[in-house]
């Protein structure tokens, strides 16, 4: 039975707003403003489990089918299957709408037993900056990572990456310069990230850990595939960087644990503090993961962190969710151009175990488009 709040008429209203808010994708937006008119189309997702009833949710599901049957007439026009130079021009609907129906009962399967795991690589753009910020109080101190919501811990391999940032002060390196792995955006700060009076660099990372429901071993095809079908094939570089990102860490072991975010936070963060040395600085992250957490349960998030923190280790909450999303952070102003589209990057931190005022370090672009740092 669809869940509460999932009828028909409010999906096919996410599915239009959806299309308003990404008018720049000529593939998705195109499909969105359709299905928001298709009734059979759009009640395939009241399939979805509570809180996964998203447009996305229905996209990734299409593009995992057209990456696993490429014969299909929707796969023409996914620069995923048939090269971005080789996607056709003009209204993808038809072939769509085909491939959708046929495949109804495919894609309600898929629909009703997945979620989302976008593992976007570019979220390196604002993940590498606002690491360096909330390190800064620490110098030469080695950093531990651990992810919430960490998918396939391509994020904790943050400093494997060159991380480009392109603002008022010219080009910014940061990461692994050689790395075969290229992440890139506009640096949007007053004050830029290459102001040379104040320069970033990232921590030494000494540990990685990670944990989420549905961790994702990168040697199982299908689960990298369902990652691979959660990126949105418009956005050129997403899906070559994704493949480029599974390329460098093959053949390595995973650093993510099965479990929930919050009840087995405690043991992992524990287990992280064993492994590292005793002056090593523990930075517990999340990006576009703590949305999908129940509201309720987000604060007990900063209460085991409280209690990690009274042995007197350094310990910072870096977040980078959407407005209004973490306790105890008061969201910036958004631009007008960027309602809608806003990640919140801001710290809770704990120094000789006492909290320190929260802080919010600036706004990015969801995947990595831009950053914004406050002065």
């Amino acid at each position: 039975m669809p869940a509460a709040g999932t009828d028909l008429a409010t999906l096919q209203l996410r599915f239009a707003d959806f299309a308003a808010s990404y008018a720049e994708l000529p593939l998705y937006s195109a499909v969105c403003r359709a299905v928001a008119r298709d009734d059979e189309c759009a009640g395939l997702l009241q399939a979805a489990a509570p809180g996964q009833d998203r447009p996305v949710l229905w996209l990734a599901a299409l593009h995992d089918l057209v990456l696993r049957q490429p014969d299909v007439p929707a796969a023409r026009w996914y620069a995923s299957v048939v090269g971005r130079d080789r996607v056709p021009f003009g209204d993808p609907w038809t072939d769509v709408r085909r491939t959708v129906l046929a495949h109804a009962d495919e894609l309600r399967a898929v629909i009703g037993s997945r979620t989302t795991q976008t593992n976007e690589v570019n979220r390196s753009v604002y993940l590498a900056p606002s690491l360096a910020l909330a390190c800064r109080d620490q110098p030469d101190r080695p950093v531990v990572l651990v992810e919430l919501g960490a998918s396939a811990g391509l994020l904790l391999q943050v400093d494997r990456y060159r991380i480009e940032l392109d603002g008022g002060r010219g080009r910014v390196v940061l990461g692994d310069p050689t790395s075969t792995v290229r992440c890139a955006g506009r640096d949007r700060s007053h004050r830029p990230v290459g102001d040379p009076a104040e320069p970033l660099e990232l921590p030494t990372v000494a540990g990685r850990r990670g944990i989420d429901r549905h961790p994702v071993d990168l040697d199982d095809t299908d689960a990298v595939r369902w990652l691979e079908a959660c990126l949105w094939p418009d956005v050129p570089g997403r899906v070559e960087r994704f493949r480029s990102a599974v390329s460098l860490l093959a053949g390595t072991t995973s650093p993510v644990v099965r479990g929930d975010m919050v009840d087995d936070l405690p043991p992992l963060m524990a287990e992280a503090a064993r492994a590292a040395t005793a002056d090593a600085h523990l930075v517990v992250f999340s990006s576009w993961a703590l949305t999908y957490l129940d509201r309720g349960r987000r604060p007990e998030v900063a209460d085991i962190l409280a209690v990690a923190a009274r042995e007197g280790r350094p310990v910072t909450w870096l977040t980078a969710e959407p407005p209004h999303c973490t306790p105890g952070i008061e969201a910036p102003e958004e631009q007008p151009e960027d309602v809608g589209q806003t990640t919140v990057l801001a710290t809770r931190s704990w120094r000789r175990g006492s909290e320190q005022p929260p802080r919010v370090l600036g706004a990015a672009h969801p995947h990595g488009e831009w950053v914004d740092l406050a002065s």
